[in-house]
């Protein structure tokens, strides 16, 4: 398994202004992945600056309209072929795709149905004149949760139709054990969410994320998905300059690159 793992290690700098008429970023990070025994080194500049992103995976600046993306990733996800409902749809708030599809609705009736504090624990600690609140979610308390009953019902489905028009569905027996069996493919997954938080101001200072989940069952002795997001903020309220880098190539959103 030591050759399939991969694990990545990445740090970024940058400032940003979220002013949605306006917004600017400037984002730079550098890393390396590794996969095995090749290492892979990584950097990665982003600016956006007048409407327009700028990226430079290290073979020179590159420009697109911020507003061609957009319209882009929107018409990908609206594209997507397989899934009940259309994610363009909702991204423009229209969720009637939600309520006319009887797997979807099923699934939001589940979600809403969900007590959050039976999976998920907040605690405040303080410390270096900061409030540290850390959210912590018990994985297998949530796959265990009766309430997503409805959701296993929805992957069965699935598989079911995969398996033919013919195949047929899916006791609740049966549910309750693929329930009861993903619940045990996660029993130790963890997800943790801490914000540093300065009790005077109340701006946010840190956030981080570290999520960890194994897939030994799946892949192999080991394995696992790990994940670790730490930002710091500085600064809040401050101007922001972000400057377009010069000699930018500007690409044709019409055009496959």
């Amino acid at each position: 398994m030591g050759e399939t793992n991969v694990s990545a290690n990445l740090k970024g700098t940058g400032a940003i202004d979220a002013n949605k008429d306006n917004p600017a970023l400037q984002l730079d990070i550098t890393g390396s992945v590794v996969q095995g025994k090749d290492t892979q080194d990584v950097n990665l500049n982003v600016r956006i600056v007048d409407g327009i992103i700028y990226y430079n995976d290290g073979t020179g600046w590159k420009g697109e309209k911020l507003s061609d993306v957009a319209g882009m990733a929107e018409s990908g996800l609206g594209s997507t072929s397989g899934l009940p409902v259309d994610p363009s749809a909702l991204a423009s708030g229209d969720l009637s795709s939600l309520s006319s599809n009887p797997e979807t609705a099923a699934a939001m009736k589940a979600l809403s149905e969900l007590k959050p504090s039976n999976f998920l624990s907040l605690v405040r600690s303080d410390s270096d004149g900061l409030a540290q609140f850390t959210l912590k979610m018990d994985v297998a308390k949530l796959l265990a949760d009766p309430a997503l009953m409805p959701l296993f019902a929805g992957m069965g489905g699935l598989m079911g139709g995969s398996s033919g028009a013919n195949a047929p569905a899916m006791t609740d027996a049966q549910m309750q054990q693929m329930q009861a069996m993903v619940g045990a493919m996660f029993s130790t997954a963890t997800v943790t969410f801490d914000e540093y938080v300065d009790p005077a101001s109340s701006d946010l200072q840190r956030a981080a994320l570290a999520i960890a989940l194994p897939l030994d069952s799946m892949v192999g002795p080991g394995a696992a998905v790990n994940i670790n997001f730490d930002i710091s903020l500085s600064d809040q309220g401050e101007p922001v300059a972000v400057e377009a880098p010069e000699n930018a190539t500007m690409m044709d959103s019409t055009t496959t690159q």
